[in-house]
């Protein structure tokens, strides 16, 4: 079986493709870089993995990429800076559809694609950034026989962004999810890795890619798990998220996270009922071990 994973840079493709290559099954695995210097060694040096150059933003570099392909993995870049990543978004996923289908409108080999996306796509509107997300699923369909949207929940990944002010003098994070003990299933990065091999590899339908729920109050216990020391938490209530986010993004992301982080937080849209016509697949690893696991890398 052969498949191809654009783009291969995001962390979660990357751990696709080592869930891949891990995987009994020895599946040939195709790793699309706009930039050839930022495929990782160990792939490199793998003897089922290929390494080709394409941009999903370039619809004529992706001309031929996936021939001879049986399944395809796929995710929408981070578009931070874009004017309008709704529209970007789709355009992107346009692309892969197009690629994917051929030139004659018919695809040859692939019989399934598999798109990373995010809890909340389902909805039109009213969940901000994830609105990419439902954007690209809308592009995508028809795209191969099979099309499977993996929806995932929160990163655990996403407290990343915290290991700096860790090492301040007293350590402290910020956190968007409010009240402190409200809870969010959270899923990391390596778990979403192998069940997107899953879905590739097998007979599948539409998987909500949960996992177990926490909160900011868990996230902190993690962390002074982790450090040994006291962490101080520093919610970031309502009327502050866009003061919040403007430090971190320009217009429009930094607007379309705050309608994101209200989706999610009680009352929000998306709050309830958020993995609805999903099928669930659970990760294994636990809040502790992913923020261990991010301190020594």
């Amino acid at each position: 079986m052969h498949i191809v994973v654009l783009p291969a840079s995001p962390k979660t493709s990357q751990s696709t493709i080592r869930a891949l290559l891990a995987d009994p099954a020895e599946p040939t695995v195709t790793g699309v870089y706009r930039d050839a210097r930022r495929v990782p060694d160990e792939f490199r040096q793998h003897p089922r993995f290929e390494a080709v150059q394409g941009d999903i933003a370039d619809a004529q570099s992706l001309d031929g990429v996936f021939a001879g392909a049986d399944a395809v993995a796929t995710i929408t870049p981070p578009l931070h800076a874009e004017a309008d990543p709704i529209a970007k978004a789709r355009e992107l996923a346009g692309n892969v559809k197009h690629a994917v289908l051929g030139q004659g409108g018919k695809s040859s080999s692939v019989k399934r694609l598999v798109y990373v996306s995010s809890v909340g796509a389902q909805f039109e509107q009213g969940t901000g950034e994830i609105r990419t997300n439902h954007e690209a699923e809308q592009a995508l369909l028809g795209a191969a026989p099979e099309v499977v949207f993996m929806r995932c929940a929160y990163f655990m990944e996403n407290w990343a962004t915290s290991l700096a002010t860790l090492k301040a003098d007293p350590p402290f994070f910020y956190s968007v999810i409010c009240p402190a003990d409200y809870k969010i299933p959270m899923v990391s990065v390596r778990d979403i890795g192998w069940i997107c091999a899953a879905q590739l590899l097998a007979d599948g339908s539409a998987a909500s890619v949960d996992g177990d729920p926490y909160s900011t109050r868990d996230v902190q216990q993690a962390f002074e798990a982790a450090t040994g020391k006291t962490v101080e938490v520093k919610l970031v209530q309502d009327d502050q998220l866009p003061g919040f986010f403007a430090q971190a993004f320009k217009e429009p992301m930094a607007s379309l996270f705050v309608e994101m982080t209200r989706s999610f937080l009680p009352g929000g849209v998306a709050a309830k009922d958020m993995n609805q016509g999903a099928q669930i697949r659970r990760g294994k690893d636990t809040l502790n071990e992913t923020v261990r696991r991010m301190l020594e890398e």
